[in-house]
């Protein structure tokens, strides 16, 4: 069996120093790896269960598709996660002219309070040391790359045809 060549010079790459997507994606796989750690040994839920019960603080009353769209999951995972905090006790759903609306219980409203507590002291940690100057100038500049990802599935459309 012959070995394969090798390529041992240095060609055109991704520099990580100088890629948005390197950046945003170590962060929030930090953030969310923790999140969900946290999350799982405190309170029995994982991060998925915690954006579906913000979610649901924030709208009351919505259905599970409004859910995805708010926090970026697809609707099996919104599915399935719904699920496990409507058997915990945590989410109800209610059918009201044949759509499926989410509502938290007490026990939810009172999960998500405790959770929200962490999350901001996580978020404190993180932002430690940026002026609020600074603070305004990154949400401004992260709006802007959150309203250009229509852009980006267009270029993936283009180069996929879907």
């Amino acid at each position: 069996m012959n070995d394969p060549e090798l390529i041992t010079e240095h060609g055109k790459s991704v520099q990580a120093t100088r890629y948005a997507p390197y950046f945003l994606s170590v962060i929030n796989n930090r953030l969310s790896w923790g999140a969900s750690q946290v999350y799982l040994k405190l309170f029995d839920i994982g991060l998925n269960e915690w954006r579906i019960l913000s979610a649901l603080r924030n709208e009351p009353g919505i259905q599970a598709l409004r859910v995805g769209e708010m926090v970026g999951m697809n609707k099996s995972v919104v599915s399935r996660s719904t699920r496990r905090l409507e058997d915990m006790g945590h989410v109800v759903s209610r059918l009201d002219r044949a759509r499926r609306l989410l509502w938290l219980t007490p026990s939810g409203a009172d999960l998500h309070d405790k959770i929200i507590a962490i999350a901001l002291r996580r978020e404190a940690a993180l932002l430690d040391g940026f002026s609020q100057d600074e603070l305004n100038t990154m949400f401004t500049l992260l709006e802007r790359m959150r309203a250009n990802l229509g852009k980006v599935d267009a270029v993936d459309h283009d180069l996929t045809g879907r």
